[in-house]
């Protein structure tokens, strides 16, 4: 079932539930006599979705990131209203590079299954192509986007006189997985670390994520999501003090919230092995790994774990101190 709720003058909640795990939500903000849709929700929930658009005039659709819980209904709601859609490059360049992953999926994960993940290339491939790019510091009536990188590449907010809507950013009951991408100059643990402290700085009243509690304040929050990439970090070193050299062997020695590597659905297995990549590039950054081939990691000459909790504290802006 999907609801409707307002969350200040000219800000509208939709809460889209129903056959999905995660609920999710969109918003509908205020722009002179027309709303900008924001996020678009599952494949599974586009029907609740338009019938509640049905008779709201739209002036465009921002779209957080592209994970199929806020785009699934892109392509619905864009033949229904014939309105420009808008997200940022660096999910485009992301997008391309999972549809080309696509070729050589089955041959890279022969031991887990992968169809979870064409199902969400089958998505995604027939996502409309941006009519105009999202840009840090663009405004968009009285609200302006902020790049927010991390949870994914090109992962946008908008920020309100008093509210900002985080989309995945930041999580209360969860915290917000950090894959990695291949792009140049891309680091996604240090990326979102940095957005994390970027955002809990914000001048707001409140921070509005797309999934669980709202947020009036973020600190405490946010010093328990760097306690636990520090934990996480400090795993993935381990195992690479125990000989461990794969993406794979490390990720079996981490200790995931959701249990063992081995006990992980095929889709949470392929988030693991994503986000060890991502903490094994934090330790590469600081001198404790260096990078090999074939996403392989080795122990540096001279691995020390200060500079791992240094970088940390100096990313943190004072907020964490491991």
């Amino acid at each position: 079932m999907a609801e409707t709720w307002e969350l200040a003058e000219g800000v509208e909640v939709v809460e889209l539930d129903g056959d999905v795990e995660l609920p999710v939500r969109c918003f509908l903000l205020k722009e002179d006599e027309k709303r900008i849709l924001v996020d678009t929700g599952y494949g599974e929930t586009v029907p609740q979705l338009l019938n509640i658009l049905e008779k709201r005039r739209l002036s465009s659709i921002v779209l957080t990131h592209l994970h199929i819980d806020h785009s699934g209904g892109a392509l619905a709601v864009k033949k229904a209203k014939n309105i420009p859609i808008i997200y940022h490059r660096l999910e485009l360049e992301t997008l391309n590079q999972a549809i080309n992953l696509d070729k050589s999926i089955h041959r890279m994960f022969a031991d887990v299954s992968v169809d979870f993940l064409q199902e969400a290339l089958h998505v995604l491939k027939v996502l409309p192509a941006p009519d105009f790019f999202a840009e840090d510091g663009m405004a968009m009536s009285m609200w302006r986007l902020m790049h927010t990188p991390g949870h994914t590449p090109g992962h946008v907010i908008l920020v309100g006189e008093n509210h900002a809507i985080t989309g995945d950013l930041i999580l209360v009951k969860e915290t917000s997985n950090v894959a990695y991408v291949p792009l140049p100059g891309y680091h996604p643990l240090r990326n979102y670390l940095e957005s994390l402290v970027k955002v809990a700085s914000l001048d707001v009243e409140m921070l509005v994520p797309s999934h669980g509690p709202l947020i009036k304040d973020p600190m405490p929050r946010v010093r328990e999501i760097f306690s636990h990439h520090r934990e996480r970090l400090r795993q993935a070193a381990s195992a690479l003090e125990k000989g461990r050299t794969s993406i794979r062997e490390v990720a079996e020695e981490i200790r995931w919230s959701k249990g063992s590597f081995s006990s992980l659905t095929p889709l949470d297995k392929w988030l693991a092995l994503l986000e060890t990549i991502s903490h094994l590039d934090f330790l590469a950054e600081t001198g404790y790994a260096i990078h090999g081939n074939s996403l392989t990691y080795t122990l540096s000459n001279n691995p020390d774990w200060r500079n791992v909790e240094q970088k940390l504290e100096q990313l943190s802006n004072g907020i964490y101190r491991p």
